[in-house]
């Protein structure tokens, strides 16, 4: 006897087996932007990347029948090429209206918490975000070149006054590398990505303040890729989110820290695996 559940799964498997078939009747390439590593979002491996991200592009890439074609680029280049259709999709993206012009967004894959990262011995305590320009002047946050991290912390950039404060840095491990040297006094940084740099470390450093938490995207270019094949895109990964294969990426490369992150939660060091969040495209 077919359960109504079992149905259901043979229903989402069937309508996965007819995308990957229509997808097939024309190969394409998705050229997929990386810059550094970015565990567990991206590991850029001896062989092939690795990664949340690069298994989830991968995944989604093959329903609709097409390859990955991994491209070297910084962040604030890639985006340039994005828009402009150089390249195909960059992930970890999150939504504005302004990129949307020219981005169509396909996820969320990951929920993404930006943390102000600093040692709370050598900085004023920052109750808000509002509280940061009473900070001295000497004390300088390394960001991420092109990132952008909510309109709050937008505004505080855009300040002439303020903005000198501000580091950007072509690369993540760049703008940790000054952290560390203490050429710099914080940095932005992703919550799960800074667990995964110190996790068996001992560090000084700590999450001080949440600064802005968003969806996190894979954003497609709107030049290199047709309307068409957003849309079997974007069905594709409503297949793979409701099949659980997306939900079954993450617990590969998460579950296994789960009794950790809880340690640290309970110690005040603040570390959150969700599940995958569920989808709300933009196209």
């Amino acid at each position: 006897m077919v359960t109504g559940s079992k149905i259901a799964v043979l229903s989402v498997l069937t309508a996965t087996m007819l995308l990957c078939a229509s997808g097939r009747t024309k190969a394409c390439e998705l050229r997929f932007a990386l810059d550094t590593s970015f565990p567990p979002h991206i590991v850029l491996a001896s062989q092939q990347p690795e990664g949340l991200n690069v298994q989830m592009i991968r995944l989604l890439a093959a329903q609709v029948g097409c390859s990955v074609r991994f491209v070297r680029s910084p962040w604030a280049r890639a985006l340039k090429l994005l828009q402009q259709g150089e390249i195909d999709v960059v992930s970890q993206l999150t939504y504005n209206q302004t990129r949307a012009k020219d981005i169509a967004f396909i996820g969320p894959h990951h929920q993404e918490r930006m943390w102000l990262i600093a040692d709370p011995a050598k900085v004023p305590p920052l109750r808000q975000l509002a509280d940061l320009p009473q900070w001295p002047a000497s004390l300088l946050i390394a960001v991420l070149n092109g990132g952008y991290f909510g309109p709050q912390l937008q505004q505080l950039r855009d300040d002439p006054v303020l903005q000198r404060r501000f580091y950007p840095m072509v690369s993540n491990q760049d703008k940790l590398a000054l952290l560390e040297s203490g050429r710099v006094q914080a940095v932005l940084e992703e919550e799960l990505a800074w667990f995964w740099r110190v996790k068996g470390h001992a560090t000084v450093y700590r999450p001080i303040l949440l600064v802005h938490a968003d969806p996190a995207y894979f954003g497609f270019s709107r030049v290199s890729v047709s309307p068409e094949l957003l849309r079997r895109l974007d069905a594709a990964w409503l297949l793979l989110y409701r099949s659980g294969q997306l939900q079954q990426i993450r617990d590969y490369y998460l579950a296994a820290h789960a009794a950790d992150l809880a340690m640290r939660a309970a110690a005040g060091n603040t570390a959150v695996i969700s599940r995958m969040p569920a989808p709300a495209p933009h196209l």
